[in-house]
């Protein structure tokens, strides 16, 4: 009838009963589902006219060329990853690999779901700082096809590929400078930990702390995000108000470091001499804060272009390694260099 709207995928898993990723991998031949859940769900979708998207039909024929990023975030987070240096370049870099070898390259949206990925006729996809309770990332699991993560899953599986850098090596880096900078002790500044390099910076620190028989003085800002700009702002004055504030820090994230200098200026406190300040890189604010940021550098233009190439090499059947660590450094700049 004219005018009539098309049937979608989602129509046809509330009429079955089932997933949209079931519908997937039933009108697929993907997937392991039950033989007549599989007949129920065609069924339902011819009654209803249902047409498959020409682009996933050819997914089913073979190889497409065509591979995705995908940001993974705790809930329905917001981020604007597109105005974040560290994913800038890290997705550019990524693009690049893939453009070498044929293929190309689709951002996927931050929230995207199972409707998502049942639409994307994708080989593969790079998933970028995986985080627990992304239902995103367990839809793209489901969907099935090869993986490639930056950074470990914490609630991932024994077979994950994996490109990182070494978190506990980088952490103690950063800690180990702090003191030859002259700090008597060092405390640890992020977000509530949802990913690897958190979680293992956290796990690090405490244990540095144990090594030399000091406490770990943690400071958990409840952000939303990392462009959660007010969030950042409260826990920097909170860690520069404690009275017990040690006289080096680490802040995880690059703005909470910026925020860090602002507020100590407005207290009063000399930086370097009284209060020395790392963080790591991600926004490319270091070189043009007041004064400079120490920083450790993660290299998202390694770990993007890898992390292509361990894709593109799952989706044509070579054998690649389960873990990959991708070097950092230390750029000392005024903040804790006099």
């Amino acid at each position: 009838m004219e005018g009539r709207k098309p049937v979608r995928i989602d129509d046809v898993a509330r009429e079955a009963g089932v997933s949209i990723t079931t519908v997937s991998h039933a009108l697929s031949g993907k997937g392991r589902l039950p033989d007549e859940t599989r007949e129920r769900v065609r069924r339902v979708a011819a009654d209803l006219g249902y047409a498959p998207n020409p682009a996933a039909r050819s997914l089913a024929g073979g190889k497409v060329g065509l591979i995705a990023t995908f940001v993974s975030l705790p809930g329905n987070a917001p981020l604007a990853f597109t105005e974040i240096d560290y994913y800038v370049r890290l997705i550019t870099a990524a693009t690049s690999a893939a453009i070498e070898r044929g293929y190309s390259l689709v951002v996927a949206p931050s929230n995207a779901g199972a409707e998502t990925w049942s639409r994307l006729p994708l080989d593969g996809a790079i998933v970028i700082d995986p985080a627990s309770g992304d239902p995103g990332l367990g839809s793209l699991r489901d969907h099935g096809g090869p993986l490639v993560l930056i950074g470990r899953d914490l609630n991932g599986r024994p077979d994950d590929v994996v490109v990182q850098n070494d978190h506990a090596a980088a952490t103690r880096t950063v800690l180990d400078h702090l003191l030859q900078a002259g700090a008597g002790h060092a405390a640890l500044l992020t977000l509530e930990p949802y990913e690897s390099f958190t979680a293992d910076a956290l796990d690090t620190y405490r244990a540095w702390c144990a090594e030399r028989g000091r406490e770990p003085v943690v400071g958990l800002t409840q952000a939303d995000s990392t462009s959660d700009l007010v969030a950042f702002r409260e826990a920097a004055d909170a860690f520069v108000g404690r009275p017990d504030r040690p006289d080096g820090v680490f802040c995880m994230y690059e703005r909470l470091g910026v925020e860090v200098l602002r507020a100590a200026r407005e207290a009063g406190l000399a930086v370097p001499s009284e209060l020395r300040v790392a963080a790591i890189s991600e926004i490319g604010l270091a070189e043009t804060s007041d004064p400079p940021l120490t920083t450790l550098e993660i290299n998202p233009d390694e770990l993007g272009s890898r992390a292509a190439h361990l894709l593109m090499d799952r989706v044509e059947g070579l054998e690649v390694a389960s873990a990959l660590d991708v070097p950092t450094w230390l750029v000392a700049r005024a903040s804790t260099a006099g």
